[in-house]
């Protein structure tokens, strides 16, 4: 029977993404040669190819001093043309030259608005620099100071053969590579937390960068890919990680950071994800974890509350990191300042790429000026009217569902209306 109207589409669209969700091969991350395999798999369905991870080069713009901490500016590049900002809170210990190498804390930032200027990452990182840690945080593609390159709508990457999640991944391995090459930060103790979309970021990293991180958190994230493809609203373009349902689950992602300490957690009245949810991935996790024998490194928990992090979420991730870098953790934290630090850039570079141009610049694929994500995945349905459902519209959602499921999945999608 041919499928005409915009209900029937989305219904065989969500009916076809529950059906790979089925699909999905459950790969043990303990077994190494299926662990590779999601590994394979994790950086094909994100676009990231190895030649195409970036080199950080960065240069300090100023700093501030408050008490215990300063705060640096730095300016960069990764790819060519792509410029990047982010601050670095180093304890004022390190001015002392005969202190030893620094543990270092990644703070993955999310979707709070300012990026690494938002309060709450501005007291996390306050909190864990008091403690001894350096930290760096990074502004995302599109985030922060960097908004001017395009975030939420960037459609480019995908028909490129990438995903804006796989652009941010890479920056990202190289932010950490540059740590690694710093001699002021401690190799052996190097950490990555991030909530939410940062939650997202951790999630990759823990499977990616495994053999250079000590300790990993993710929370506001932990679930399923299934439930976050289902998601009937219009996502962020950073959330659409192409082919993802039918080839992998997050849990057998996090599994592969097993054995190393991982701390996940949400909360309790989250809207975004549901506690369920957390607790099957979890428990899958769990399991990973006591196959190699190491079910005393993971922690999981869920706090009174909604989707960001507070104070009390703050101050477990706090012990958390401490013992894993055998620091001894502060009984309390002294008050931080309350203003925001400078941005990294007075004005944004002009030269800078946008998040399109930089996806056709690293992959060669010429650029057009009509795309959107229907025309990539569905460009079937590319002449009917965009009708509107309650959050969002047809087109964007049928494209969204049709994006997330893996491409065998996507034939059959297509054969469907033809």
């Amino acid at each position: 029977m041919l499928i005409k109207t915009d209900h029937e589409i989305i219904d065989a669209l969500e009916h076809n993404l529950h059906h790979a969700a089925l699909s999905t091969p459950r790969r043990r991350p303990w077994i190494p040669e299926e662990r590779e395999e999601i590994i394979r798999l994790t950086k094909k369905c994100l676009g990231i190819r190895d030649e195409w991870i970036p080199r950080i080069e960065a240069e300090i713009a100023g700093a501030i001093d408050h008490g215990e901490v300063s705060i640096q500016m730095l300016r960069a590049t990764s790819w060519d043309g792509c410029f990047c900002a982010a601050h670095l809170y180093v304890p004022q210990v390190t001015r002392n030259e005969s202190a030893g190498r620094l543990p270092l804390v990644l703070l993955c930032c999310g979707h709070a608005q300012g990026g690494k200027q938002a309060e709450g990452y501005r007291r996390m990182a306050w909190s864990l620099a008091c403690q001894g840690f350096a930290v760096l945080v990074p502004d995302n593609i599109g985030q922060g100071e960097r908004a001017a390159m395009g975030h939420r709508d960037a459609v480019a990457p995908f028909r490129c053969g990438l995903s804006v999640q796989g652009l941010i991944v890479m920056e990202t391995m190289a932010w950490l590579q540059w740590a690694l090459q710093n001699k002021m930060f401690d190799n052996n103790r190097i950490a990555a937390i991030g909530n939410s979309g940062g939650g997202t970021l951790t999630l990759f990293l823990g499977a990616l960068c495994r053999d250079e991180l000590v300790a990993l958190s993710s929370s506001g994230y932990p679930s399923t890919f299934e439930f976050v493809a289902a998601k009937e609203k219009k996502h962020c373009h950073c959330n659409i990680l192409p082919g993802i349902v039918g080839n992998l689950e997050m849990w057998q992602l996090y599994g592969c950071f097993a054995p190393r300490p991982l701390f996940l957690f949400q909360g309790q009245m989250d809207h975004l994800f549901p506690e369920d949810l957390f607790d099957t991935v979890c428990r899958r996790t769990d399991n990973v974890y006591r196959h190699y024998g190491a079910g005393d490194a993971i922690r999981s928990a869920v706090f009174p509350g909604g989707h960001p992090w507070d104070d009390r979420r703050r101050d477990a991730l706090l012990e958390f990191l401490a013992v894993c870098s055998g620091l001894e953790p502060l009984r309390e934290t002294p008050a931080g300042p309350l203003e925001a630090p400078a941005n990294c850039y007075a004005t944004w570079p002009k030269e800078a790429l946008t998040a399109d141009e930089l996806a056709t610049r690293i992959t060669g694929v010429p650029g057009r000026n009509d795309d959107d994500l229907g025309r990539i995945y569905l460009p079937e349905l590319d002449s009917r009217q965009d009708t509107r459902f309650r959050r969002t519209g047809f087109r964007q959602l049928a494209a969204q569902l049709c994006a997330f499921v893996t491409p065998e999945m996507r034939a059959s999608n297509r054969a469907a209306w033809r």
